[in-house]
């Protein structure tokens, strides 16, 4: 009998994926993904987190930009006679002539006749008109605050604003960077820090105030001063906000500030967390020259 010749073996065609795995590589996938992303991206999410609002001065009103204290005032302290101990009492007057209380006004207050913001500086009436001296200004496709200095204001007070009040985390570290240009005038920024005050005294504000609301109090603890001189074209600055552990801070103001007749411009105004190994690093480094350890970081 001849011999039959085995059938050819016909290859299984491949098993197409099917939606069960389709879902089943896509949860993985999902799964992996939730994994590496807080890890790839933190640092990076840390770095670039603004705590300005309206840093790039894009919202406003029309004339001023939002989130800026551009309408100030201040006051000055009355005398009204001594108590029983023989200690000089005052009432604190706002330039307007508003009565602001026995308790020496702190940052963050507004008036609550004139509606202007208080710095916590005695300084009276000398920036009662500051917001005429203050508009908006066209940098590339977006705006910038400019501040516009004749020679009486240039020469004395100067223009400055502020920003609103910043919640931060104590005992950490900062970066400000914004960019400036000057025509004729002097610019220089600060970064005002603030803590709830640590005298005894009971301290409460029932009036207007900063939306962070220091109703209780704020008394200043720090500050990160930049000198930016007078650059005729845009320039940008940086500066790290670190405080002694003797003074720190849970609040933030930026102060813009010009002097000397002319024009000034500020724009691209920005407060990130430092990354942990910035913020150990700067405390290293400036605690190896510290020779009072009071003031050690």
């Amino acid at each position: 009998m001849r011999p039959t010749r085995p059938a050819s073996r016909v290859p299984r065609p491949q098993r197409p994926a099917t939606p069960q795995f389709l879902a089943r590589g896509t949860r993985h996938a999902a799964r992996m993904l939730a994994l590496c992303l807080p890890l790839l991206s933190a640092a990076s999410a840390l770095a670039a987190a603004n705590l300005v609002e309206n840093g790039g001065f894009e919202k406003s009103d029309g004339k001023l930009p939002e989130a800026w204290h551009c309408k100030l005032t201040d006051f000055m302290p009355k005398e009204v006679g001594k108590d029983e101990g023989g200690t000089m009492r005052y009432r604190y007057i706002c330039a307007c002539g508003q009565d602001l209380g026995d308790a020496k006004p702190w940052c963050g207050l507004l008036c609550p006749k004139c509606s202007g913001f208080i710095s916590g500086e005695e300084c009276g009436a000398w920036y009662v008109q500051n917001h005429e001296r203050v508009s908006l200004d066209r940098n590339g496709p977006g705006y910038c605050v400019k501040f516009t200095l004749d020679k009486s204001t240039g020469e004395n007070q100067g223009v400055r604003i502020m920003s609103h009040l910043i919640k931060v985390k104590p005992a950490w570290g900062y970066v400000m960077t914004f960019s400036c240009r000057t025509k004729g005038s002097i610019a220089r920024v600060w970064a005002e820090c603030y803590r709830p005050p640590q005298s005894t005294r009971s301290r409460y504000w029932e009036g207007p105030m900063d939306p962070a609301k220091p109703k209780d109090g704020l008394e200043r603890s720090h500050r990160a001063q930049v000198n930016c001189g007078s650059p005729a074209s845009w320039e940008t600055f940086t500066k790290e906000i670190v405080a002694p552990k003797k003074y720190q801070f849970e609040f933030i103001s930026v102060k813009l500030y010009a002097y000397m007749p002319g024009e000034a411009w500020f724009d691209n105004v920005s407060i990130r967390p430092m990354t942990p190994s910035e913020y150990s690093d700067f405390v290293a480094t400036k605690n190896k020259t510290i020779k009072d350890k009071r003031f050690a970081y």
